[in-house]
């Protein structure tokens, strides 16, 4: 008799690079799986939490409480579930999670976010006692869950270390990029005379190492090259801000850094996965993106996928996805030479950019795709199933 399988929620919050990811899992499920999952989402507003409406509540504790009662909706969908998967992590949400078989999915915890400071904005204990007491709160909430899924060794290794998780319970599940999205660009017949095309795709600018990259546009000796940088207003030096008549955070603005940096364009307003954002993708010949905090990078797999060869710091979990000099280029993070000399040699090396673009690409279809990483989430779900709760 064939075992009939129930329903799996996938909870996802939508900040950051969560979002895309929640799209991704939707398009690249694979066909065994139809009809089994129920996706959603948990935005920080527009929830019936009362509190939440008050006037005056500091907006992190209004943006958690609205996620909680999303997260409470949506698991009251089903009386049973097979699992609730979670990309998203409160302690409000303990209630639930003991309710249900509860996994959580995450690339950075708390104590590797504390590790990450000032880049991450992760407010930081004030004594030994405070220290204590926040992580015997955290290591009671994940040794409630039934199992946690990491994008990297990395972090697994220290969810382990600094929670007492058993191994067995933490599950690495490299990410991926959405091949049915992202496709292989030929660049092979683009002409030799045409400027080399160099791409910046990150949100949180300085973070991303976005101030690093334009510091080498503006002292670059190098001209035959172009760049491109998408990312939030919000943290661009000042003098570029003026030069987009400082836009809002929503507002679609493209404009190049001209006089200063007449080659250099900033785009503002792009969202991920959107026609704009993916051409910019396809017209890119390089992907530069020297993070100094990661814990993975899916914009980077994206542009792998594309056939690009990418440099990208070596931070976190990100090692974990790239063959250095094979595949991609690690950068030191904050090495300034580092990235000079590996993103000229790239700009000045057309048949070492397409080598390293196809070996890219080729990666992504044996190894690195949401497809692949959803067969191996649903694997541990459905094996754990059979086994009594925790």
């Amino acid at each position: 008799m064939t075992q009939q399988y129930g329903k799996i929620g996938f909870l996802f919050h939508l900040g950051h690079g969560h979002y895309t990811q929640f799209l991704n899992f939707q398009e690249c499920l694979p066909a065994e799986y139809e009809g089994r999952p129920e996706w959603i989402p948990l935005p920080g507003d527009q929830s019936g939490d009362r509190i939440a409406g008050m006037p005056f509540l500091p907006s992190g504790i209004r943006y958690r409480r609205h996620q909680i009662w999303h997260a409470r909706q949506g698991a009251a969908r089903h009386q049973e579930w097979d699992a609730l998967f979670f990309a998203c992590m409160q302690i409000g949400l303990l209630p639930v999670l003991r309710r249900h078989r509860s996994y959580l999915y995450t690339d950075l915890s708390p104590s590797l976010k504390r590790e990450l400071a000032p880049w991450y904005n992760h407010q930081l204990p004030k004594n030994a006692v405070q220290a204590w007491l926040k992580n015997r709160v955290e290591t009671r909430v994940y040794n409630t869950l039934e199992g946690l899924f990491t994008m990297s060794e990395w972090s697994a290794a220290g969810i382990r270390k600094d929670y007492n998780v058993p191994a067995e319970r933490v599950h690495v599940s490299l990410p991926g990029a959405n091949l049915n999205r992202w496709h292989y660009v030929d660049r092979s017949e683009r002409s030799s005379n045409r400027p080399v095309r160099v791409l910046m795709v990150g949100g949180q600018f300085r973070l991303k190492g976005g101030e690093y990259v334009l510091e080498w546009a503006e002292r670059s000796r190098l001209r035959n090259w172009e760049l491109d940088i998408v990312t939030w207003p919000g943290e661009l030096p000042q003098w570029v801000q003026e030069i987009l008549e400082y836009p809002s955070a929503d507002l679609r603005v493209t404009k190049r850094l001209a006089p200063r940096i007449p080659n250099v364009r900033v785009h503002c307003g792009i969202r991920a996965n959107t026609p704009e954002a993916m051409q910019l993708f396809a017209d890119a010949d390089i992907f530069c993106l020297p993070t100094q905090a990661d814990g993975s990078s899916i914009a980077s797999l994206e542009a792998m996928a594309t056939g690009l060869p990418v440099l990208v710091g070596a931070v976190g979990g990100i090692p974990e996805l790239i063959r250095d000099g094979v595949t991609g280029f690690l950068l030191k993070p904050g090495d300034r030479m580092d990235l000079q000399c590996k993103l000229e040699r790239l700009i000045a090396d057309r048949e070492m950019r397409l080598t390293v673009g196809a070996a890219a690409r080729q990666s992504c279809e044996d190894k690195y795709n949401v497809t692949r990483q959803l067969h191996d989430i649903f694997h541990v779900l459905d094996r754990d199933r059979s086994a009594p709760r925790r």
